[in-house]
């Protein structure tokens, strides 16, 4: 096989004994390629005195002409060049017409024939798909018609776009073929098939028909798949904006938990205290109901932050055994206490051996919330009955909750427990965020328990919560008395505490007075708490987070670092609840972390374990 390469490409075809009536089927790829080329056979047609017809758009005709103007080619050579739209030259009404095609070669081909020169042709041929069996009809008729002229045609198909197949059959009736990078006898050239029988045309037409098939299918991927990237792209912008909804929402409810905890921490520190004191029973009884008032108040704003949490599914569950007869009786109190009421609510038959396994503080919301419905929506002077049921069986505990209200629509039943869902037949009455029961809901699944209600119009509701029962407690639960009764160190201990909230300030002074041979220094900015540790290292440091010169996270990592203070223990003790900064906190170095507002026997265990911990004895101090 004779193959030519693109240095001197023309020239050497042109010098081929071979070349009367060439007929070349030229299968670009790269559209740069394909005009470098179109500009060599064009340039080589001058320079040999050649005719040259060029069927192509109007840009690629500007753009050889430019070229040829660049490197000094004469008007009256460039004017030579014959020039026809490429649509007008083989379309007729949008479709390849192998006839008109025919036509318009003959045509222009005639005057250029009586001429003794050569003639060159280059043709951009737009290779419909649905009209296959013409463009093979007019480049078999073209072959039979060029043979033994003086004329040299190049037929440029796309290979990106011309079907495989169709390739295959334009390389029977035509004798050379080309690349972009070179140029050969072509392999399928048979002069008999440019007579193109019934046989083929019926074949070609098949497989027209299937690529038109295959077409389609393509297009439709094509626009499926277009589709699945705009959507990917809108699901992504629609995630960057809920993650920054999302971070500027845990911004403004860490910042508005700080917020409400620091005044908090002031009233439950002194209200605290002041219970520790015997005396003045009547004071105690008043200090009694603002500290559980403040307990209720933080219990709200712990309830918006875990619905925020359960919403996103990162609420934390801290299971242990507990007693439901105590927790029940605790909560029902305190619930009591909150609600000044002429409701009758009634705890009976619950057996004080009857242990459950939940989070305490999750146990009581669920309650809370179930109780607080019953008494917001009964009627005056009606009743709430609390009672349990155990299922040994199913070693179950149902906690049940009737009441004597308004009753809900049974159609209305299963939507109660949705988040911010008002009943219909109650809207005027109903009270409240909405956001009672579906915490509920939520937290009992949470604690792999069950829940549910019944109800009948004008006679009340029944609201009920069930979870699997568990041994009695394996651990003695102290009490207020328990505590008080160790409330002296057996040695002194030097405590540093870095808070710049005065309040605060006087909250941890005033618990620590009931802590025997403790000696608190306060300092209220970072960078003197660092200077003062150096200076005379502490036995234990209280730090809160929120410092006016230094980030508190950044200030224990210094003392962490530091040999002279990396052995103290650090408690922090911060209005930030997020269960984030905790993290961060204790990744850095902190010995405890303990939330605003402080709950002095919590406190006291967590000072007692860190000192335990040092292990120093009055003789062994360091410092």
């Amino acid at each position: 096989m004779q193959t030519f390469y693109t240095t001197g490409t023309f020239q050497a075809l042109s010098r081929s004994s071979d070349m009367t009536g060439a007929h070349i089927l030229y299968m670009f790829n790269e559209q740069d390629k394909y005009v470098e080329n179109a500009f060599s056979y064009i340039s080589e047609g001058l320079d040999n005195g050649d005719n040259i017809i060029i069927a192509e758009d109007k840009t690629f005709y500007r753009t050889i002409v430019k070229q040829l103007e660049r490197i000094g080619y004469s008007h009256h050579a460039i004017q030579s060049i014959v020039y026809l739209s490429n649509e007008e030259f083989y379309l007729n009404k949008d479709r390849f017409s192998a006839e008109k095609g025919l036509t318009q070669l003959q045509e222009v081909i005639h005057d250029q024939l009586l001429s003794k020169r050569r003639t060159r042709t280059w043709g951009n041929v737009p290779s419909d798909v649905s009209s296959l069996s013409e463009i093979r009809r007019y480049e078999s008729e073209t072959d039979k018609f060029i043979k033994g002229k003086n004329l040299i045609s190049v037929c440029c198909y796309n290979a990106l776009t011309t079907p495989a197949f169709f390739q295959n059959d334009l390389m029977k009736v035509h004798d050379y073929l080309m690349f972009d990078d070179q140029l050969e006898k072509s392999p399928f050239y048979n002069q008999k098939s440019a007579s193109f029988p019934t046989s083929e045309r019926k074949r070609l037409d098949k497989l027209e028909k299937e690529n038109q098939l295959l077409k389609e299918k393509n297009d439709k991927l094509l626009i499926d798949s277009a589709r699945q990237k705009e959507l990917e792209k809108y699901l992504k912008l629609d995630k960057l904006n809920a993650e920054k909804a999302n971070h500027a929402k845990n911004l403004f409810l860490s910042q508005m938990s700080h917020d409400l905890r620091t005044p908090l921490n002031t009233i439950q520190g002194f209200a605290q205290i002041i219970l520790m004191n015997e005396k003045e029973s009547d004071l105690r009884n008043k200090v009694n109901k603002i500290f559980y008032a403040s307990e209720q108040l933080l219990k709200l704003i712990e309830e918006v932050l875990d619905f925020s949490l359960i919403d996103s599914g990162k609420i934390t569950i801290n299971k242990e055994k507990i007693q439901v007869k105590h927790h029940l009786e605790k909560t029902v109190n305190t619930v009591l206490e909150l609600n000044n009421t002429d409701i009758e609510v009634k705890l009976t038959n619950v057996n004080k051996d009857l242990y459950i396994e939940v989070d305490p503080l999750r146990f009581s919301q669920i309650i809370t919330n179930l109780l607080n419905n019953a008494i917001k929506y009964n009627k005056p002077n009606g009743k709430v009955t609390i009672f349990c049921e155990h299922d040994k069986q199913q070693k179950q505990v149902k906690i049940t909750i009737e009441d004597t209200g308004l009753g809900i629509d049974q159609q209305e039943l299963n939507l109660i427990f949705e988040p911010f869902y008002r009943c219909k037949s109650n809207a005027n009455n109903w009270k409240g965020t909405g956001l009672g029961l579906a915490i509920v809901s939520q937290l009992t699944e949470r604690m792999n328990g069950t829940y549910g209600a019944t109800t009948e119009k004008d006679k009340g509701s029944t609201f009920w919560v069930s979870f699997q029962t568990t041994n009695r407690l394996n651990h003695r639960v102290e009490n207020e008395t328990e505590v008080k009764s160790r409330l002296n160190l057996a040695y002194p201990t030097n405590v540093l505490y870095i808070e710049d909230n005065s309040e605060n300030i006087d909250v941890i002074k005033s618990m620590f007075n009931l802590i025997k041979n403790t000696n608190v220094s306060c300092i209220s900015t970072g960078e003197e708490g660092l200077i003062k540790a150096f200076e005379h290292p502490p036995d234990v440091i209280l730090l809160d987070l929120t410092l006016p010169d230094i980030d508190g996270i950044e200030l224990l990592k210094k003392l962490k670092s530091n040999p002279i203070t990396n052995k103290i223990p650090v408690i922090v003790i911060s209005a930030d609840a997020m269960k984030s900064t905790i993290k961060q906190a204790l990744e850095a170095g902190c010995s405890a972390y303990i939330t605003k507002p402080i709950d002095f026997i919590e406190f006291r265990i967590v000072f007692e374990k860190t000192i335990r911990y040092l292990g120093y004895h009055q003789s062994e101090r360091k410092y």
